[in-house]
């Protein structure tokens, strides 16, 4: 690709310049460190992005409250990333349970990220769930009891805090010769 320009001098009166430059653009995920630029609000940990809330809503609040922030309740890809989210919390949060994307509201029993619709993994839930106590458990929430992490159903009305996952930024660069 090549580009042709003019520029104009504001004290100088219009000076015409006209050359060719080959420019090549570069996209990559994430954000390089040595740019130096903020993700805030949302911290970055491993290759996602994330936003802990530690106001207590109910499952639909915290849907609503991610996506208006263009972001998704978090559906974890894997134990590694549930673990590096249990190791952060254990860090820098006092909140012990947290709304994840998790639902069987489509079909009772076959838990879903709402997030994205693949299913829920069973290697991630904590010991005997998920139970469905009181058959009213549809909505998923990840936590830690007695030291162990893991996903558990809940009553979608019940109040925790949400962990919303923001999609990879891309930073484009161009390379002007």
């Amino acid at each position: 690709m090549f580009l042709k320009f003019t520029l104009l001098g504001a004290f100088l009166g219009v000076i015409s310049l006209s050359a060719s430059y080959k420019i090549t653009p570069n996209v990559i995920d994430g954000v390089p460190g040595f740019l130096n630029i903020t993700t805030a609000p949302f911290v970055k940990i491993g290759s996602g992005y994330y936003i802990f809330e530690s106001k207590a809503v109910n499952w639909y609040s915290a849907f609503e409250s991610c996506r208006q922030m263009e972001a998704d309740l978090i559906a974890f890809e894997s134990p590694e990333e549930l673990n590096l989210i249990s190791e952060y919390i254990t860090e820098v949060s006092k909140v012990v349970s947290y709304w994840t994307s998790g639902t069987d509201l489509t079909e009772q029993g076959k838990h879903i990220w709402f997030s994205n619709g693949q299913p829920v993994s069973s290697d991630l839930w904590l010991p005997g769930e998920p139970s469905n106590s009181g058959n009213v458990e549809r909505c998923v929430e990840f936590g830690i009891r007695s030291k162990v992490t893991g996903l558990n159903d809940r009553n979608c009305i019940r109040l925790n805090g949400y962990i919303c996952k923001a999609p990879q930024p891309k930073t484009a660069s161009f390379v002007i010769w």
